[in-house]
């Protein structure tokens, strides 16, 4: 209780003073509350419990903004720290797939070998659920214009070889995965492609597919699978006008 009666008075100073701060912080320029230009006196007016209800809500709804935003800058700190750095392919044969994906525009970024004598062993056998037990591994990465994302990781293995975990070579369905790559002149690709012994489901055609936003994306695709029987889908976007 204070001298007049109003046990009210320590909160409500409280509660000045927070909302004195809080302008001072967020409105420098206007000198307190009561200089916004709506009231303009030398001293602060009687901070009744109507005008403190209505700051407080200014306050709150100013900091539940704040929070949002945070919030918001967060989960799109999250989001965009997820990258699909690289896809990494089991293959038969390893000279074989590096050709193939040669042609397609990828060059050779990264290649290491290990066996059974190998410090660290076999590469990726104390990590990866394979088929078989392999003395000797090798791996290749290839890269296309980038060095971060987007890179084909070829992973071979012998003495024992893998055996395909595929059972129908001639087909896709649940399990398997298409990858697909752009280039720059697909018929300049097909070319490349039509020199080796490859199988193409599809050859260069024209396509119109619908964007999210509403609009419309063309240029030409094909189809072909690689050494290991994996469906890959190539595309030329047409030309921005």
């Amino acid at each position: 209780m204070d001298k007049n009666g109003s046990g009210n008075q320590p909160r409500t100073e409280l509660l000045r003073a927070y909302l004195l701060r809080f302008y001072k912080r967020h409105f420098p320029w206007s000198g307190g509350p009561w200089q916004v230009g709506i009231l303009k006196r030398k001293d602060p007016p009687p901070m009744t419990r109507l005008s403190l209800r209505c700051l407080g809500g200014v306050a709150a709804i100013v900091m539940a903004l704040s929070a949002l935003s945070a919030a918001a800058q967060e989960r799109s700190t999250a989001l965009q720290a997820t990258a699909v750095r690289r896809t990494t392919l089991l293959v038969d044969n390893l000279e074989k797939s590096m050709d193939f994906y040669q042609r397609l525009g990828l060059t050779k970024w990264y290649d290491a070998a290990s066996d059974s004598n190998s410090p660290d062993g076999v590469i990726g056998a104390a990590d990866l659920p394979l088929t078989e037990d392999p003395k000797v591994g090798r791996i290749v990465i290839m890269k296309g214009n980038d060095e971060r994302i987007g890179m084909i990781g070829l992973l071979s293995y012998d003495k024992p070889k893998l055996a395909s975990a595929r059972g129908n070579l001639m087909g896709i369905g649940t399990g398997d995965a298409i990858i697909m790559m752009e280039v720059a002149d697909i018929q300049a690709t097909y070319s490349r492609l039509q020199q080796i012994d490859v199988r193409f489901h599809r050859t260069p055609y024209k396509f119109t597919v619908n964007r999210p936003d509403g609009t419309t994306s063309a240029g030409q695709r094909m189809f072909v699978y690689d050494p290991d029987g994996r469906l890959i889908e190539i595309a030329q976007p047409d030309a921005k006008k």
